[in-house]
């Protein structure tokens, strides 16, 4: 089966509005450089300059006299040695302070692991959204053809596979989308409703969520889903039992009985069903290991039941440890081995029929979202 990636989100998270430049000019260049930047023409910075507020204003005054130079503005060619610039200017020291602030929300507070959300003009257009990879470095500076060519200090971007327009957020989400600064630090308090749209699963803190897809539901049948909610419900609840020291008691019952005995609601916040997507599931749960234990679960679970079952615990194992992403993978991953390899073949093999097929062959069960962004990204172009 295959699995989306499970992304690992640090506590200390932050999730930045970045525009790409005056007009959005720099957005094809944002996702062609697979980079996020500042028009700073001719800021020649280096490893002591983020370090120095006072080298910071100089290399800034000295972008700035090189963007008038290439707009225009000012004729003779400006010194290109920081040294030679005010680092208090006088004039126009309010934008000064606004660009100052961009350099340090950018380069210094942004760190690897951050999500970064870049919009277009319309309320159709999807959102480039990634993840900061590095720390800034040198040798990512970029030449920015419309700077003539000068090199900008970018930091690097992991573009992820979404199709998220302005529309597709909540309000309250939406409205924070749209200002005027060349990057914001959006408030923490939209990071749920935010990395519930942008990932299909993640662990953050002791917070989990895992979607669920159904490739071939049709929309015609009300009770098409029914397979497919069934065998999630019993997924999730082995989880709850695997997590309460329980998972023998739970595999020595029949499904039904187990789902009563262990499907435990005060630790689900959200079960939902969108028949938008292609019939999708979306559990997040109070346990922080739910979106992992429940991927493997539900791989052994939909697995063809001739195959040798320790084969098919393995791959359980492998597929989702690979599509683990980000910091405190090790014991994540040695909770995953203690949940499969707690799992009996006679239990699970009778899931496999009871539960497994059954949802295979009515909904074509998968963990990966890529059905679900071809169809939505179709959509937007559409109109």
């Amino acid at each position: 089966m295959e699995v989306s990636k499970i992304r690992l989100i640090r506590n200390d998270v932050s999730v930045w509005l970045v525009y790409a430049g005056r007009g959005r000019k720099f957005f094809d260049l944002f996702r062609q450089t697979r980079s996020v930047f500042l028009s700073l023409p001719g800021f020649d910075a280096n490893e002591t300059v983020f370090q120095s507020d006072e080298l910071i204003r100089r290399h800034l005054a000295m972008s700035d006299a090189v963007g008038r130079w290439i707009s225009g503005a000012d004729s003779n060619p400006p010194s290109r040695r920081p040294n030679s610039y005010n680092p208090y200017p006088n004039s126009d020291a309010g934008s000064f302070a606004h660009e100052l602030g961009n350099i340090y929300r950018l380069f210094i507070d942004a760190k690897p692991g951050d999500l970064v959300l870049s919009p277009t003009h319309g309320h159709f257009d999807p959102y480039l959204v990634g993840e900061i990879t590095q720390p800034w470095r040198k040798e990512d500076d970029t030449p920015i053809p419309l700077l003539e060519d000068e090199l900008v200090p970018t930091r690097k971007v992991r573009w992820l596979n979404t199709a998220l327009a302005r529309r597709d957020f909540p309000a309250r989400v939406s409205r924070r989308l749209q200002n005027q600064h060349a990057i914001t630090k959006i408030d923490t308090d939209l990071y749920q409703d935010i990395f519930g749209l942008v990932y299909p699963s993640y662990v953050w803190g002791q917070k989990s969520k895992l979607d669920v897809f159904g490739d071939s539901y049709t929309g015609t049948d009300p009770l098409q889903p029914y397979a497919s909610a069934l065998l999630v419900k019993y997924v999730v609840a082995s989880v709850f039992a695997y997590e309460k020291g329980e998972f023998a008691a739970f595999q020595k019952l029949e499904p039904h009985a187990a789902i009563d005995a262990f499907y435990d609601e005060t630790l689900v916040s959200e079960f939902g069903q969108n028949f938008n997507s292609p019939g999708k599931f979306t559990i997040i749960a109070a346990v922080g290991s739910l979106s992992i234990l429940a991927s493997a679960g539900l791989i052994v679970a939909t697995a063809d039941p001739a195959q040798p079952f320790n084969q098919t615990k393995t791959e359980a194992v492998q597929t989702v440890s690979g599509a683990m992403t980000g910091a405190g993978k090790a014991p994540r991953t040695q909770e995953l081995d203690g949940y499969v390899n707690s799992m009996t073949a006679v239990n699970w093999t009778d899931v496999q029929k009871k539960l497994g097929k059954p949802s295979n062959d009515t909904m074509k069960t998968s963990l990966s979202n890529s059905v679900e962004v071809a169809t939505h990204r179709a959509e937007l172009n559409a109109r």
